[in-house]
């Protein structure tokens, strides 16, 4: 058993607690539970997981799928700058492919991975509502539509220097 008082502040615990309060079951709260911990500590470790299914009395294999299910949810710590491909059809059919290429190349990555120097995470996501940009790629919520394969190095680089 994982008590509060080894990964979280008790201002954290106290938050966590009205979380549940809001809901008539405490497993309902378990989504906005994962995004308040990754707010404040980055992403979901094996100590929050296992933490949460306790503390809202699930299966710790219930709060694992819910924390894998969801794209925005991060089980391994991301990169310094979150990219977002979308794969929905306007966008695939623009070129989407092409630019997956190019970001997996040029990041030396897999979707779902992060780049050896820690500043890039790359994962595709269904939409991100720029179809009429499409293709689209979203860098820690700036959206980059049109994008062509050509393009990528440069919207890296503008990346690599903000701190």
């Amino acid at each position: 058993m994982i008590r509060s008082a080894e990964i979280f502040s008790s201002q954290e615990h106290r938050d966590m607690e009205a979380i549940v309060a809001r809901y008539d079951s405490p497993a309902s709260a378990i989504l906005p539970l994962f995004h308040y911990i990754q707010k404040i500590q980055g992403y979901l470790s094996e100590d929050a997981l296992t933490f949460v299914a306790e503390f809202v009395g699930v299966p710790h294999v219930r709060a694992f799928e819910v924390a894998t299910y969801y794209t925005m949810l991060f089980t391994d710590p991301p990169g310094r700058h979150l990219i977002q491909l979308c794969r929905n059809l306007s966008c695939h059919v623009n070129g989407a492919e092409d630019i997956l290429e190019k970001l997996k190349e040029e990041l030396g990555i897999q979707v779902g991975g992060t780049s050896g120097d820690g500043l890039f995470t790359l994962v595709e996501v269904e939409c991100i509502g720029a179809c009429d940009l499409a293709p689209a790629v979203m860098v820690d919520g700036d959206l980059h539509g049109r994008v062509s394969a050509d393009a990528v190095r440069g919207i890296l680089d503008s990346y690599r220097g903000k701190a």
